[in-house]
């Protein structure tokens, strides 16, 4: 004698083939499984009508909702319709905006290279190099700058022309004293002066002769001062008669 249980309600059943005899209990056990699944089913079906009333009403305000969204969608429509031209106008222009990005990017690369050029003559090196160079060049100026300031501080205009009306009155005086040099030419002073220079030259072995000896002398002044006389006479002194000189 056996039983086997449905999968869902767990009803007990006889297994054919079996001498299973019939139980009230498992009979009355099976009915009242039936029986709460009924109710179970009756509950979610009065869950069900209740959400229909709902839906209904839903459904109610979805169709005159749909209504409005009909109304826009006519709008949009129409308003598509202008867009769609629009939307040519602007297909048209971009054709030839297109056309035109294609020369720009043509002259992008022609305008590739010749940055790539001027990138490769290492500008920036070369302008740290100019920009070191102008500041000198503009501490430079500051200092030439100062020193006119100092020209100009010197008047020398008005130097010049002192230094001209000077010149003047000089060139009358070069004048006559060109003509008393003319007389001192006559003088032969230039054989008086050779003969003096030979002299000098005597004179001259005579002072090397002098200076070399002198600079023995002051080494040998240099020993003597070495020597500390001074101290170690005052010593001295001082032992033969307390310090009296």
């Amino acid at each position: 004698m056996a039983y086997t249980s449905t999968t869902r309600l767990g009803i007990q059943k006889a297994v054919p083939g079996t001498s299973q005899v019939f139980e009230t209990a498992v009979f009355n056990s099976n009915y009242d499984l039936i029986d709460d699944e009924f109710i179970a089913f009756d509950t979610r079906l009065d869950a069900l009508e209740t959400e229909d009333i709902d839906l209904d009403a839903r459904l109610d305000a979805i169709e005159a909702l749909d209504t409005t969204q009909n109304s826009r969608l006519t709008a949009i429509e129409t308003l598509n319709t202008t867009q769609d031209g629009r939307l040519t106008s602007v297909e048209s222009l971009n054709t030839t905006q297109n056309s035109r990005l294609t020369a720009l990017e043509a002259t992008d690369v022609t305008l590739d290279g010749r940055l790539d050029t001027l990138e490769g003559q290492n500008l920036n090196t070369r302008l740290t190099t100019a920009e070191g160079e102008i500041d000198v060049l503009q501490a430079y100026d500051v200092a030439l700058d100062g020193r006119l300031d100092t020209l100009e501080a010197l008047n020398i205009s008005t130097r010049l022309t002192t230094a001209e009306s000077n010149i003047t009155s000089n060139d009358g005086d070069i004048a006559t004293l060109d003509s008393r040099l003319d007389t001192y030419d006559t003088y032969n002073l230039n054989t008086r002066v050779t003969t003096l220079e030979g002299v000098d030259t005597a004179y001259d072995t005579r002072l090397d002769a002098l200076e070399a000896e002198d600079v023995v002398l002051d080494g040998r002044l240099d020993t003597l001062e070495g020597y500390n006389l001074n101290t170690r006479v005052t010593a001295l002194e001082t032992t033969i008669d307390g310090g009296t000189p």
